[in-house]
């Protein structure tokens, strides 16, 4: 679905059009507070579109800043799903400001920040910028790994970055064309790229020990994929293929945001929503899709599925994905 905002006459003071600009951009999926430099001549545009789980919102308007201050995030708590936002800024750029850093981000770069903490874009020359909003929970990475990519710019000439933008920028146009079960592969596909860029530039920043340990967990995030299938799949099983105690396993992962056995519960998740949702003419009934995925009862899958998505997978089938967050 696309929603499509007249940006005119956003927020001067605090009189109705205040209140009601800042109520509109809230339905892009974050509530701020936004203040036009003038006047605006012309009317902006705010275009949001879905694709799985992922929110773009391309953005076209005169001068004006976006700031989610202490305040305003206060009040905000409970409210919205906290976003890690990805932008590739069009013919304009940026300065952007959030945890003590603040970044100049010239026209066609990319820039990252925390929806759920205070921060300001601010557009001096124009709006002219593509975001997609990617849910922190579908990240599964640390909070420290994301803050050293708040208020940063990456280079679009590297391999990761440039994918990443050229990637957004091809979504955010075609979008609304892809079937539910492709939106939910490309969003995973997407945000995949992103954790490989935050990984990256943690990893960058982290010393030879670290290193060591973060190239560790990539091996063991890729042998949980490659076995998602198998039943017994779990701790101990991971820890034997790699030559190291469960104990060092659960050691391993402490401060990733996630346990092994969550890991290997959201991927094969994710996995089984997409299969729901194809049209292949394959067998996508309940219980065959939680068996496919590794899943010992239909029951306890249905439970667990409910708990992530919001609906059952009987639903989330029906509608072709429904209208629910991924995990």
């Amino acid at each position: 679905m696309t929603s499509v905002t007249d940006a005119a006459g956003f927020p001067e003071g605090g009189n109705t059009a205040h209140r009601r600009g800042s109520r509109t951009v809230s339905l892009a999926g974050v509530p701020v507070t936004v203040v036009p430099y003038e006047a605006p001549s012309e009317p902006g545009l705010t275009t949001t579109r879905r694709l799985g789980h992922l929110l773009f919102v391309t953005t076209e308007a005169g001068p004006r800043c976006y700031t989610r201050g202490p305040r305003r995030f206060v009040r905000g708590i409970g409210q919205s799903e906290g976003f890690f936002a990805v932008a590739v800024m069009g013919v304009t750029g940026a300065v952007v400001r959030q945890g003590g850093r603040t970044t100049e981000v010239p026209a066609g770069a990319v820039s990252f920040w925390c929806t759920e903490r205070p921060h300001v874009v601010d557009y001096p020359d124009g709006v002219d910028v593509r975001v997609c909003l990617i849910p922190r929970r579908a990240l599964g990475v640390r909070d420290d790994q994301l803050e050293r990519m708040t208020a940063t710019t990456t280079d679009t000439g590297g391999p990761v970055g440039a994918l990443i933008a050229q990637t957004l920028l091809t979504l955010v146009e075609t979008a609304e064309d892809c079937r539910a079960f492709v939106a939910g592969r490309l969003a995973r596909h997407f945000t995949d790229l992103v954790v490989t860029l935050v990984i990256e530039r943690s990893a960058g920043d982290a010393p030879a020990a670290e290193d060591s340990r973060a190239t560790r967990i990539r091996e063991i995030h890729v042998y949980v994929d490659r076995h998602l299938r198998d039943p017994e799949l779990g701790p101990h099983m991971i820890a034997a293929a790699h030559g190291i105690s469960v104990r060092s396993l659960h050691k391993l992962f402490e401060g990733e945001g996630i346990t092994v056995s969550r890991l290997i519960r959201r991927r094969r998740l994710q996995e089984s929503a997409g299969d729901l949702t194809r049209e292949d003419g394959g067998d996508h009934t309940i219980s065959s899709v939680a068996r496919r995925w590794g899943f010992t009862g239909t029951a306890h899958f249905s439970r667990l599925f409910r708990a992530a998505y919001g609906i059952p997978p009987s639903q989330w089938r029906d509608t072709r994905g429904g209208t629910a967050q991924s995990c």
